[in-house]
């Protein structure tokens, strides 16, 4: 009967790109990245990504700050703290050396939400997007859903839309061992995997902002 279960169909539900990493967070642990400095108001550690990156953290509202090797604040956020694990939690910025802003947005629990924005180095407007939080059984993820538009670095609409979030199901195959006969046995997984899909009508134009064709997604 055991041999019979572990050969049928093994169904595993769970969720794909919990995350959405738009801004780095290059913090791991106080134990796990080298400090560098400390004083009154912050620690400062080597980054856990880039090793020629700086990461000060502001013990005071729990504050995040990133520079890189040239000493250029390259991006900040608030965060939280659970145990030993960090969390982007508020609003956070990335920006090109320059100290312009590469891209904004908020994260709820290391998970964006809201509107984001992203710019071209002229400060320019990019990008404007939307994302939401879903909860599929407890397990959270995050997700394009709402309107977007993309613009050309010259100001003018490249693209108007809006995307809808979408519950799939993947079917995959992983190979295991089975405890009765030793042997390596191929299983069916089913993941749950949130993803974005256009929506309704979308609008495309040309870098002088002609109207181009549209795009009527019926999903």
């Amino acid at each position: 009967m055991l041999r019979f279960v572990l050969l049928c169909v093994f169904i595993v539900f769970r969720l794909c790109a919990s995350a959405q990493v738009l801004i780095s967070f290059e913090f791991t642990s106080e134990d796990e990245n080298k400090p560098v400095k400390e004083n009154d108001s912050c620690k400062c550690y080597i980054a856990t990504g880039d090793t020629s990156h700086t990461v000060c953290i502001y013990e005071e509202g729990s504050y995040y700050k990133l520079f890189n090797r040239t000493h250029k604040l390259i991006a900040e956020g608030a965060f939280i703290a659970e145990g030993d694990k960090f969390y982007q939690d508020g609003k956070w910025i990335a920006r090109f050396e320059s100290g312009r802003v590469k891209r904004t947005g908020y994260y709820k629990h290391g998970l964006a939400v809201g509107t984001w924005e992203e710019f071209y180095s002229n400060g320019k407007i990019r990008t404007i997007r939307n994302y939401a939080i879903f909860d599929d059984g407890g397990e959270l993820s995050s997700c394009l859903s709402g309107t977007c538009q993309e613009y050309y670095q010259n100001g003018n609409m490249k693209s108007n839309g809006f995307y809808v979030a979408v519950l799939t199901t993947i079917n995959d195959t992983m190979v295991v061992d089975d405890p009765v006969t030793g042997q390596s046995v191929r299983r069916l997984v089913q993941h749950r995997k949130i993803r974005p899909e256009k929506m309704a009508q979308w609008e495309n134009f040309n870098e002088n902002g002609e109207a181009e064709k549209k795009e009527d997604k019926d999903n």
